[in-house]
C-alpha cells in the first residue's frame, strides 16, 4: 500500500503468530498519578484497500479516491517492536473512510485485550506513511469502560507492523 498505511500492522514472522485469546497473558502497564500506561507492538495480519463498491484497489501504488475505505488487523504483543513477548495479548481492527483524496479518513478502531476493548470512533487521521498517528479514546468496555485517553500509533521502518502506545485514565 504505496502512500498510505493502516496503521494497524501481513506478518513477516517477526513474531509468534499465536492468536490472541480471553486467556492471554495480559500486557504489563504502568500507573503514574492516575494515568495508564500500554504499550503494545501490532503484527499486521491483514489489510487491504477497497473501491467504494468492494472490490479491491487493483493498483496498490494508486491514491485511492474519497469513498474508498481501508482495512487492517493485527496480532497484538506486550512491549514494542524491540522487545516484546512471545505470547499475544490481543488483538486490533482498523476502519478508515477516504474522505478526501488522497489520505485523509475518518477511522474507527478497536483494541481487544483479554476480555475488554478500547474503541475509537469517527477520527480524523492522515493516512500518508509518515508520521504516528494519535487516536482518541471513545469508548471501552470491560475494565476499560469509562477511560479516555489515546492511542498512538507509530510504523515500525521496513515492516507493515506498528508499536502502540496507549495512555488513559478515568
Amino acid at each position: 500500500m504505496t502512500g498510505i498505511t493502516t496503521g494497524c500492522s501481513s506478518s513477516s514472522g517477526s513474531a509468534a503468530s499465536s492468536s490472541a485469546s480471553s486467556s492471554a497473558v495480559p500486557p504489563r502497564v504502568s500507573a503514574s498519578g492516575g494515568t495508564t500506561v500500554v504499550h503494545l507492538y501490532g503484527v499486521q495480519q491483514s489489510s487491504g484497500v477497497y473501491q467504494p463498491n468492494g472490490s479491491a484497489v487493483a493498483d496498490p501504488s494508486a491514491s485511492p479516491a474519497p469513498g474508498s475505505y481501508l482495512v487492517g488487523t493485527d496480532t497484538d504483543y506486550d512491549g514494542d517492536h524491540t522487545s516484546h513477548s512471545a505470547q499475544a495479548v490481543g488483538t486490533d481492527h482498523l476502519y478508515c473512510l477516504i474522505t478526501e483524496a488522497p489520505t485523509t479518513g475518518t477511522c474507527s478502531a478497536e483494541i481487544e485485550l483479554g476480555t475488554a476493548m478500547l474503541i475509537s470512533d469517527g477520527s480524523t487521521q492522515d493516512l500518508s506513511a509518515n508520521g504516528a498517528m494519535t487516536f482518541p479514546i471513545t469508548n471501552g468496555t470491560g475494565r476499560f469502560a469509562g477511560v479516555h485517553g489515546t492511542v498512538t500509533v507509530t510504523g515500525v521502518t521496513g515492516t507493515n507492523n506498528s508499536d502502540f502506545t496507549i495512555t488513559y485514565s478515568r
